[in-house]
């Protein structure tokens, strides 16, 4: 009896906090979306970390459900671990938090052993510790950097595996409980598995162009300063959007369920419903005629094979080099839309010692990514191949291997000589 006094007292302290801060006078929007940030990422990685360690004898919470954690410490962990510490944001004492929060796990969990709520294994510290480094901080950074605007790769990664894991984990999971997909067996399929990854690279090459090129993320409340339509924005109007409806039928074949297909209609319904009513005036008021025209030219709903009305960008070769002659040759018989094509040895201010490419906003690429830009300029199968070469981290590697030729060493002895 004492036990479920003290659950039921925690869980309306929880509540009761919940309410305040929705319901307090003075709101502020930008600390307000830190904490939906944060609740998210603990709300969705917290069952899934749990329950790896449940199935590692970590610990087990008695008694046991189908997410192998209470639901009522589950929504107060929320409150605890992805609510109140971003009220600290503002002192950015990460590290002070940090020990605070690790500091009450360790008093907690023995307590909750004592109380028979669960039993803790040999080893929980462990998973202690891999719950805070792989649940609290990336909720908490997560929070931080939005709420200061800095770190914009790591707020969009973030979001990139959240997402994953809803939808990869979490979803088939959740049917499996409702009795829709008889078992959840991951096996490895090659077929499914580039089925899949043409589905959803349009997104990921689309999510990287947001941070890169337009300074922002997907999320609504995290967007673009800067209106991007090139790269694979200028084949397609909403990739990402593109990508998430279609994700679903590979999910239906590999799980032999159509209940997946839901999740399509799902996301058309909020294309059309929300996301559009949203996103187009707002876009209207921060680009204003560029959007305008960038509306009419790129459909939204598939991929042109010409780009139109693409941005113009500039490639420069070194044309005293012979593979950067030979690559420029190559360029000038295709036909490309809006590319010009230099010869870099013409520029007194300049001297590219390897290939660049600059684009309408002035962001100049190099090398093997400076090529993939000016291949986007072609048609959408040289640029389905450039969003390859140049996507993190393909393009570090591919970098590494023309820069074990010697290609740039063969140039600079040139000149020395």
């Amino acid at each position: 009896m004492k036990i479920e006094i003290i659950r039921m007292c925690l869980t309306l302290m929880a509540l009761g906090f919940v309410a305040y801060i929705s319901l307090r006078s003075k709101q502020d929007a930008k600390f307000n979306w830190a904490i939906f940030y944060s609740v998210l990422y603990v709300a969705v990685s917290l069952p899934l970390v749990n329950f790896i360690c449940v199935k590692f004898d970590l610990w087990k919470f008695t008694p046991t459900n189908s997410i192998e954690f209470p639901f009522d410490i589950y929504f107060f962990w929320i409150v605890i671990w992805g609510i109140v510490p971003i009220f600290f944001l503002y002192r950015r004492c990460f590290f002070i938090v940090l020990l605070v929060i690790v500091w009450l796990d360790i008093v907690i969990m023995p307590y909750l052993e004592s109380l028979g709520v669960l039993q803790l294994g040999s080893n929980w510290i462990y998973g202690e510790m891999v719950l805070v480094l792989t649940v609290f901080v990336p909720g908490y950074w997560w929070a931080y950097y939005s709420f200061y605007k800095t770190k914009t790769w790591l707020r969009a990664l973030l979001q990139v595996s959240i997402m994953s894991i809803i939808v990869l984990i979490e979803l088939p999971y959740i049917l499996y409980l409702y009795g829709l997909i008889p078992s959840i067996e991951y096996s490895w399929s090659p077929l499914l598995f580039q089925f899949f990854l043409i589905i959803s690279f349009p997104g990921l090459i689309a999510v990287q162009d947001l941070v890169l090129r337009g300074k922002g993320t997907p999320f609504p409340y995290d967007p673009t300063s800067i209106i991007v339509r090139n790269g694979v924005y200028g084949y397609c109007r909403n990739p990402i959007q593109w990508s998430f409806t279609f994700i679903f039928i590979p999910l239906s074949i590999y799980h032999s369920s159509y209940y997946f297909l839901i999740g399509s209609l799902v996301s058309i319904a909020y294309a059309f419903g929300v996301s559009d009513f949203q996103e187009y005036p707002d876009m209207h008021k921060r680009f204003g005629e560029k959007w305008l025209n960038y509306k009419k030219t790129v459909p939204k709903w598939y991929f042109r094979w010409i780009p139109q009305n693409y941005p113009k960008g500039i490639i420069y070769f070194d044309m005293k080099c012979n593979q950067c002659s030979q690559i420029s040759d190559w360029f000038r018989h295709r036909a490309t839309y809006n590319l010009s094509i230099k010869d870099a040895n013409n520029y007194d201010e300049h001297f590219f010692l390897n290939v660049t490419y600059i684009d309408s906003n002035g962001n100049e690429f190099k090398s093997v990514e400076a090529i993939a830009y000016a291949m986007e300029h072609i048609n959408l199968a040289y640029a389905s191949l450039a969003w390859f070469m140049r996507f993190m981290p393909i393009n570090f590697v591919l970098q590494a291997i023309v820069d074990s030729m010697g290609i740039n060493r063969e140039r600079l002895d040139s000149y020395e000589k």
